[in-house]
């Protein structure tokens, strides 16, 4: 998850999911959901990437990214420090979207929405209150009722004007063959990133010689190995210096994966801007949430 927020509802009983994303900070998210995403920005700046797809982002900017496309979100930094960002992001199972329900008559905005933007799009209001209280209905909401204010949300999106569409040409096209290889390397990374990753392991993983598994993985996700094994690490390492106030930043560093303490610190700085003592230090001012 690129934002340390809960959704409304237990994630293990839900199939669409919201999160009312109060102030966090998005940095180096590189990712690709199994789901559609909607993202409403309601407060920050900053730039975001889908495929190689560019744009900036601010308060009014409503974003749709289609299953299995890597996304990438990073605020805006002041005085060394991101801004916090506030917004609201919805992950829709693309069960919820099959094609039957599609074909419905009920559904045809809906239909024509998805049709027009393709893998994606991306639009910014000027006036999105009625956006905003269309995601908010959806807090909370139960059952057969969930899905519907889902479905009037889509709906109501399909009216608006302006939508920029995600070149299909500019997105990191995969087969299902590399995004199921993809995914095995995804869990992999997530489940070993605290001790050594080694690239021979991963290629085997998968099937593959070393050599050609690097040119793959950058192929497919648009990053280099190293480069998203750091990232995973320094979240990791983020939600301990939170949450394990009292834990050495040393010990923080050996349980993110990281091999010594200098790269530990050459790499939160990098990607998020500040030191990590210097970020444990800001969340000391702040209350410990229960």
């Amino acid at each position: 998850m690129i934002f340390n927020t809960r959704p409304d509802l237990d994630v293990n009983k839900k199939s669409i999911l919201i999160y009312n994303v109060d102030r966090q900070v998005f940095a180096d998210t590189l990712h690709a959901n199994d789901c559609d995403e909607l993202v409403l920005i309601t407060q920050g700046s900053g730039n975001f990437q889908i495929g190689s797809s560019e744009a900036t982002f601010g308060p009014g900017t409503i974003v749709y990214v289609r299953a299995g496309t890597l996304r990438f979100w990073k605020a805006e930094t002041r005085g060394g420090q991101s801004v916090p960002i506030s917004g609201l992001v919805i992950q829709i199972p693309i069960q919820a979207l099959s094609t039957d329900f599609l074909e419905l008559e009920e559904a045809a905005g809906v239909r024509a929405y998805l049709k027009r933007i393709g893998q994606g799009g991306h639009v910014r209001l000027q006036a999105y209150q009625r956006i905003e209280a269309r995601f908010k209905t959806i807090l909370g909401a139960k059952g057969m009722l969930r899905i519907a204010r889902t479905h009037a949300l889509l709906d109501l999106l399909s009216n608006v004007d302006g939508w920029q569409v995600f070149g299909e040409e500019k997105l990191a096209g995969r087969s299902a063959k590399d995004w199921a290889r993809l995914k095995r390397v995804y869990h992999y990374l997530e489940d070993h990133f605290s001790s050594r990753v080694e690239r021979n392991a991963l290629a085997q993983l998968v099937g593959m010689e070393p050599n050609s598994f690097s040119r793959f993985f950058r192929r497919a996700s648009g990053q280099k190995l190293a480069d998203y094994l750091a990232v995973i690490r320094v979240r990791h390492a983020e939600a301990l210096l939170g949450t394990r106030r009292s834990m050495p930043v040393s010990q923080i560093a050996s349980e993110s994966g990281f091999r010594n303490v200098s790269a530990f610190n050459r790499q939160f700085k990098k990607r998020l801007g500040v030191t990590p003592r210097s970020y444990r230090k800001e969340l000391n001012s702040e209350p410990v949430q229960p």
